[in-house]
């Protein structure tokens, strides 16, 4: 395969940014600390599952905006539906008729809650689902799953990791975890029947099945003990169904959240829920305390909404979940075969489900290693895929884009082996490995 080598503009961008840009980028998960030093600093444009950096290498996109993609970059047909709704006006000194078709149409295909309210991103509408958990129970604490790695930008949730710098320690103390799938362990946070727990909350599976039928018996004991349960959809909606991974596991919450691959990358969020808790944050209960749930200028601009309501139709049309499960499967198990080839099923594991999967990194020793990690994204980058330890097949990604990355991760995978032999990625990485987002330190 063709390797690339040139990043002298790449280069260049992040030296400027850095200066005007606190990070360099507007989301943790894209800075240049968390890339080998040869991964493009900028993208000037994508199409379909492929994107282009300010050099002019063309790249395999293998996690598509964060997920955010969930059909293809600059696709048309969603495209199209933004310019259109664009050109009639994005906001209004009052509601937008697309924002009651829109909610139809959304609360008609996830078929999860009785009401929907739209906002920009994944973090306001957890923290409002979180608010109104607080509101409905009367109690003040959230219990989070400790697993699952990214709930909100907000203090409830950032207070939990070691980012925590500027969060009062009261704050702090007012989040709890609890372990997926170990059931004992949310029994006893909310053992003592004057437990101060609003609310739980989870994706509904990240790459380990729900064992011992552990959600449901989660739901049943949060309805005995008066506590919302709050299922997470910002990554699995969309790619385990339209309904999201909680209908397809038969699991029930009081409210959900959505957002990054409703939109195909275009910015639209929803928190759904039960009427009752819901309407808490409505005007029509008058003579009753009102809850300030979410109220943004932005929060239903009419271009992300069209950008949803297409995705929606596209997905239907074209049965794109079947699709994407289908080759994916196809993708998993190939990869899977590369790794036997080499030898390196102790080093290199391979989790997840065809809709959405992930490569696990070990040293020789059998432990996850950053080093290793970045050795292997940068093997990756070389050759043309875009790689970040994620493999989310979209729309996008047909035979042509799945047989570049089994040959990219079949290549990489020979150096990877070396790097096993020696027992140290030295002479092999160039650089300093990538890091983790959440780190006490800079």
């Amino acid at each position: 395969m063709i390797k690339i080598n040139h990043f002298e503009k790449s280069n260049e961008f992040s030296r400027q940014i850095h200066d005007l840009i606190p990070g360099g980028a507007h989301t943790y998960s894209k800075g240049d600390d968390q890339f080998p030093v040869n991964a493009p600093k900028a993208i000037t444009h994508g199409k379909g599952a492929h994107v282009w950096d300010l050099d002019g290498n063309e790249y395999i996109d293998c996690s598509m905006g964060l997920t955010s993609v969930c059909i293809g970059h600059g696709y048309e047909p969603v495209a199209q539906a933004v310019c259109e709704a664009a050109y009639r006006g994005t906001n209004f000194q009052r509601p937008a008729t697309i924002e009651l078709e829109a909610a139809k149409l959304f609360l008609e295909t996830v078929q999860s809650g009785d009401m929907v309210k739209f906002g920009k991103n994944g973090s306001t509408v957890t923290t409002a689902a979180i608010k109104l958990a607080r509101a409905f129970t009367g109690r003040n604490r959230v219990a989070i799953a400790k697993e699952h790695p990214f709930f909100s930008y907000d203090d409830w949730f950032i207070g939990s990791t070691p980012c925590d710098r500027g969060i009062p320690a009261q704050v702090k103390a007012m989040t709890a975890s609890f372990g997926y799938n170990d059931y004992e362990s949310v029994e006893k946070l909310l053992a003592d029947k004057d437990h101060d727990i609003a609310c739980l909350i989870m994706e509904p599976v990240k790459f380990d099945e729900p064992k011992d039928n552990f959600l449901h018996k989660v739901a049943a004991l949060c309805k005995d003990r008066g506590v919302l349960l709050i299922l997470d959809e910002m990554i699995t909606g969309f790619k385990w169904s339209l309904q999201g991974a909680h209908n397809y596991y038969g699991v029930k919450p009081d409210l959900a959240t959505w957002g990054k691959g409703i939109a195909n990358g275009f910015s639209a969020c929803a928190l759904t829920g039960r009427a009752d808790v819901m309407e808490l944050g409505g005007i029509r209960r008058e003579g009753e305390d009102k809850v300030f749930l979410i109220s943004t200028t932005h929060g239903a601009e009419t271009t992300g909404l069209a950008a949803m309501v297409a995705t929606i139709k596209e997905f239907k049309q074209h049965n794109m979940i079947e699709s994407n499960w289908a080759r994916g499967k196809v993708l998993k198990e190939r990869l899977q075969q590369v790794v036997q080839k080499h030898d390196l099923s102790n080093a290199l594991q391979i989790v997840g489900f065809p809709c959405f999967f992930a490569l696990v990194c070990r040293n020789a020793g059998g432990v996850p290693d950053d080093a290793y990690r970045t050795l292997m994204m940068q093997e990756m980058i070389v050759r043309g895929v875009l790689f970040q330890g994620l493999f989310y097949p979209t729309w996008s990604h047909q035979q042509a884009e799945m047989d570049l990355m089994v040959m990219a991760f079949d290549e990489s995978c020979a150096v990877y082996s070396k790097a096993i032999a020696a027992g140290t990625t030295e002479n092999l990485l160039i650089g300093k490995p990538a890091k983790a987002v959440f780190r006490k330190k800079i």
